[in-house]
């Protein structure tokens, strides 16, 4: 298994415990509350959770925009190697 690909299942694997009532994830996310903003959560979790995680690892000041374009070229880099 690629490295990339075990870091998506763990990554997955937390996602999920946010929309799982039965477990002890403090940061849940109800059903109901996903369904009425699944927009919102959707550029949260796909443009500003990835930007934010990328300043905080490297000192930049990106914005989601900006880490983007960063995110395609790892895109194209990723798809080049493999």
């Amino acid at each position: 298994m690629k490295k990339e690909d075990e870091f998506t299942i763990k990554i997955m694997s937390q996602i999920a415990q946010m929309f799982n009532e039965d477990s002890d994830c403090e940061n849940q996310i109800s059903t109901e509350d996903l369904e009425k903003h699944l927009t919102e959560f959707t550029h949260a979790m796909a443009n500003l959770a990835p930007a934010m995680y990328y300043n905080q690892m490297t000192g930049a000041n990106v914005d989601s925009l900006e880490f983007n374009h960063i995110a395609n070229r790892l895109c194209f880099q990723f798809n080049q190697n493999n």
